[in-house]
């Protein structure tokens, strides 16, 4: 059982660190970049970019690593005595409220009103610079809950040892 949970535990820190990589871009320079285009070209390049991201190969990584998340938590809670389950439970936790459950009530909401957007209006400038104003912010909150996700997925791992 002990190397089933470590092999779960390795795919969980892995799939976090990319999610969060991928949530640092976006903050870090992507929507910099955007901000740097005129409104409408903005507004068409993130239309662009949330119709690209629903790819199978970033659904799979994204709800996947939820079930992840929800299978280490649930784990952790029955082997709440061993010391990398608080770890497990904690990682857990972080993704599946600041990563996980975050993009599903802010960042998807806030891309169906960019979808709906109208490039051309006459309020595009407005509504851009709102919606990276939120999107940003909220973003910032993915990056930050993924990263200290994977790191307590990296110290569960430090408390099991390799169980080989």
């Amino acid at each position: 059982m002990l190397q089933i949970l470590f092999v779960l535990t390795i795919c969980a820190a892995l799939c976090t660190a990319l999610l969060a990589g991928n949530f640092f871009a976006f903050s870090a320079f992507f929507l910099r970049a955007l901000g740097g285009l005129t409104a409408e070209r903005g507004i068409v390049a993130m239309q662009a970019t949330v119709a690209a991201i629903k790819a199978p190969a970033f659904l799979v990584l994204f709800f996947g690593t939820a079930l992840l998340c929800l299978a280490l938590g649930a784990t952790a809670l029955f082997n709440w005595r061993e010391a990398h389950a608080h770890f497990a439970f904690a990682g857990a936790a972080l993704f599946l409220i600041g990563g996980f459950a975050v993009t599903l009530l802010r960042s998807v909401p806030l891309n169906n009103v960019l979808l709906a957007a109208s490039p051309d209006a006459e309020d595009a400038r407005d509504q851009w610079r709102r919606y990276r104003r939120a999107w940003l912010r909220w973003n910032h909150v993915r990056a930050v809950t993924t990263l200290l996700a994977c790191t307590c997925f990296m110290l569960a791992l430090a408390e099991i040892g390799m169980p080989f």
